[in-house]
Formats: structure tokens, sequence, C-alpha cells
């Protein structure tokens, strides 16, 4: 099986540590000071390497002292590992903290342990006195499917012995599944995932090679779809797709950290609903128009956040005619996708999409900046790299909040003299300043440019205000969608009442 290689990102991490001030006379004697005296690791799975966490060891006595000796309780047998004052070693002696400075310890772990606590003890001597500081972690069982990759000339293979899905399968929550790698659902073959089942993707990095010999690393696990998945969650037991790393202050919300769903030219008949799509490059990649009578991705009640580049890709490049009778490739409704550092749709080389009652929502918050227009509408593609060819568009979004930080959140792309088959925003909220205002214009129908007041953008709450001009402002049962009757939330207690209200939300006092 070979992936061509058409796009690679490259991450670098840089790990800083702080030293200690080496002191003249140093005394064996004195109390020494933790910012902890438990060092926790958040929920991990078993065998995985963990992110670090640090223990800050500080001499608040009134001289300096000398720590006779630093060391793991069970030595070199400990499924933990340190690196103390920018040593790595499970044994180090001889460390001086000098008066009112400190010494940094950074602490791993990769267990082997299942469903239970790993724990450990870090020792710290200082004359014949002993203190000692727990290390505790709980680890979590899992089914892993590991796929890794080589480079032969301009392609990317699967090693042999990588997992991939040989035969129609159902994924059940009685595990976390983690996938390590490239994983493949191959033409032909159906992947079901039932409610409740939570994917992980690791961090996994391969360097492709350039012209000269140079590795550039990038993401590759991702989940690539030639055949069909079928995740059918429900409002009770959502299905998750997410990154490895659990940590809640560094990684829980945190984009980038996989590569992402790509469903491919040959896929058909993919369903996400209830789904929770997190953490990585481009959250859902829709290649190429459907292949028979229905959406080729059909996505409902479904959160799509915290993006490195984009939340919702479709390449929609086909020959003249083949569009505007067919079903679209992707068909969204009662959907948010929110928090990605560019786009949280981009349409590439026009195809047909339909989206109902989704919010689309970007800010620049805490943590996460962004400064370009959330929406990219591209009728046009280039296949040489050269020369520009017009490609048949028809993008219909219907009752859906276009809003966040940025003046204009649509751009327009599309070729001089080449106008779109059909793009209208329909009984919609979208934000658009005043220069830009005339190119979109002509798109919009029944479309209000006000703030839509969400509940709380800055904690990603993106229900409606009592005051919201969204109340009350869509229309009932939209032509073209499947004829829901509730909101995101898909309970009894959120149906949509009376006249619907624009976006994912239903606004319920």
């Amino acid at each position: 099986m070979k992936l061509k290689l058409t796009l690679f990102f490259a991450t670098v991490s840089l790990l800083v540590w702080a030293s200690c001030e080496q002191a003249i006379n140093p005394i064996p004697e004195g109390v020494l000071t933790f910012d902890q005296d438990t060092v926790k690791f958040d929920s991990i799975f078993t065998t995985l390497l963990t992110p670090s966490e640090r223990l800050i060891v500080s001499n608040k006595e009134n001289n300096d002292i000398a720590v006779e000796r630093v060391w793991l309780e069970n030595g070199d047998q400990s499924e933990f590992m340190m690196i103390v004052d920018g040593i790595q070693a499970n044994d180090v002696s001889d460390l001086v903290i000098a008066e009112d400075d400190s010494m940094h310890i950074f602490v791993n772990l990769k267990s082997k342990e299942r469903d239970g606590y790993a724990q450990e003890y870090i020792n710290f001597q200082v004359g014949d006195d002993i203190q000692r500081v727990l290390v505790q972690a709980w680890i979590v069982d899992a089914y892993f499917l590991t796929a890794r990759l080589q480079q032969e000339d301009d392609f990317l293979n699967l090693d042999p012995g990588s997992f991939f899905f040989r035969q129609d399968t159902v994924l059940t929550p009685e595990k976390p599944i983690i996938m390590d790698g490239p994983i493949f659902i191959p033409e032909g073959v159906t992947v079901r995932v039932e409610p409740g089942t939570e994917i992980f993707y690791t961090p996994y990095r391969f360097g492709v090679k350039d012209s000269n010999g140079l590795p550039t690393f990038g993401f590759y696990s991702w989940l690539i779809v030639g055949g069909t998945l079928i995740a059918g969650g429900t409002a009770e037991q959502p299905i998750t797709f997410t990154s490895s790393r659990l940590q809640d202050t560094l990684f829980k919300e945190n984009p980038a950290q996989w590569r992402g769903i790509r469903f491919l030219p040959s896929s058909t008949d993919n369903l996400l609903r209830h789904t929770r799509i997190k953490n990585a490059l481009i959250g859902v990649e829709v290649d190429s128009l459907s292949l028979n009578l229905f959406p080729k991705v059909t996505i409902q009640n479904t959160h799509i956040r915290n993006m490195g580049v984009h939340g919702v890709v479709g390449v929609g490049v086909a020959p003249a005619g083949a569009i505007a009778n067919g079903p679209p490739s992707i068909l969204m409704e009662n959907s948010i996708v929110s928090s990605c550092k560019l786009h949280t749709v981009y349409i590439l080389g026009g195809g047909k999409y339909n989206f109902y009652n989704s919010t689309f929502a970007n800010y620049s918050i805490r943590r996460f900046s962004r400064r370009t227009p959330q929406l990219r509408i591209s009728n046009w593609f280039s296949f040489d790299g050269i020369t520009a060819e017009q490609i048949e568009s028809f993008t219909q979004f219907t009752n859906c909040i276009v809003w966040g930080s940025e003046e204009d959140e649509v751009v327009l792309d599309t070729l001089p003299g080449a106008p779109y088959d059909l793009l209208n925003f329909d009984h919609s909220i979208v934000r658009v300043g005043e220069e830009f205002q005339p190119f979109l214009a002509p798109h919009l129908t029944n479309t209000l440019n006000l703030d839509p007041l969400f509940a709380d953008f800055f904690t990603r709450n993106y229900r409606l205000r009592e005051e919201s001009p969204a109340i009350d402002a869509g229309i009932n049962f939209p032509p073209g969608s499947t004829g829901y009757d509730d909101d995101f939330r898909g309970k009894m207690d959120s149906l949509r009442i009376g006249t619907f209200d624009i976006g994912a939300y239903e606004f319920i006092p």
C-alpha cells in the first residue's frame, strides 16, 4: 500500500531546564522544600512514554546545602526515568543547592502496568537525613494499532507488518484504542465505531527525505479511509477521536498533536454522528466527489476543534457537468467547528457542499491565536502548479453562524471572470467588514452581520444568550437537509421549537 507524498508538517520541540548555582562552601545538613508532595501524572496509556512532569526542589535555609545523593528507590529497575539538574540518570550524587536557589527534576514514565497505579519514590539524602517524594501515575490499558512508514523515492510505503483493516471491523468501547501511525481502511472495507468508543492518536513522526537526503519531520498518525467509516455515536455516548497525551494543562486542548481523518477518492457512505474530533492538524479532509447517490461524508451533531491548520477541508476537483446533479461531498448538520489556526472550512477546487444549522467559531483567545478569515471558498485548481483551471462549485450554508475575532471571516477565492456556480449563505449570521461587503453581498440571502452573542466564547461555549439575534431567525427544516428536529445536543430536551434558531444550538431558557 502506497501513500503519495503531498504534504508534511515539521515540528520542533525544545526542553529547557534550570541548573543550580554552584556554591563554594556547602554543608551537609538542612531541610529541602518541594513544590509538591506527590508528582502526579494524569491518566496515561500502557507502554507509551509520557511527557515530563517537573519537581522543583528548593533550599530555603540560610546556607548552601550539599545533597549527597538523589535517586529513584527502585534504581534501574524502575519504570520511571529522571533528569536531575540536567543529568539524565536514576541515581545522581554530589549536588549542591545554593541558599535561596532551587533544582529542577524532570520525570518520565513508560509502564507495562495495565489498569493500575505505577508509583515510585524519589529519595534525597542530605547528611544522615533522607527525604522522599512520591511519584504516581494511573496506567490505562488499551488496544494498540500500530503502523510505520518507509520512504522509497517520492513515495511513502507501509513497513511490512504494519496494521491496517483487512476486513469489515467493529470497534467497541471496551477499551481505549490507540492508533499509532497511519492506519488505513482500504477500499471495500467498512469499519463501524460503536457509541462511547474512544480513539487516541500518538504523535508519531516520520522524517521525509528531500532531494538532498535530509529529513523533514511531520506527524503521520492519522486515519486514512479508502473504504467506509461509520462512527455512529449518541448524545449520551459520543465517539471521540483525539490525541493520546491527556495532561490537562499542556496537551488536553492543544492543536496539532496528530494528523487527522482523510477520506480518499474511493471512499463512500461515511458517517460521523455525535463525534468529537480534537487536537489534530486537519480534522476532516474529504477528497473528491461522491461516487453514488449519497453524500460522501455525512457529519451530524459533531464538534471539530483545536486544529493546527484546518477544521474541514473539501477537495472537489471534477470534470465539468459531474457536480451539479449529484449529492454533496460533505453534508454537515447541527455541528460545530471551532479553534482552528487557519480555516474552520477550506474548500479547495470547487465541489458540492451543504451546511445546515452549524456554528463556525474562531477566536484569538488564551493560548490560541489566529490571523486569517476562517472560511476560504475556492472554485479553481492548478494541476501543474502554473496554470489555473476553473472547477464547478456549489456551496450552501443555511441557518449557519460564521463568526470570530477577525473583521472579515469569509474570503472568496475565485478567478477573474469565473463566478461560482452556486455560493449562498441563507438565513445565516456572517461576519464581514465594510470593505469586503460588496463582494460577498451577492451571496447573502436574509443574512445578518451581527454578533451572535455566544454564552462565552472564551471557554468555547457557543450556546446563545437570551438576547442573541440568532434566536428565531432561521428557517424550519431547511431544504436539502435530512429533516432533523433537534439541535447539536440531540436530546429530547433540546428540540427546535417554533422557528429554528441559527447555529448549532437552539436557545432553551
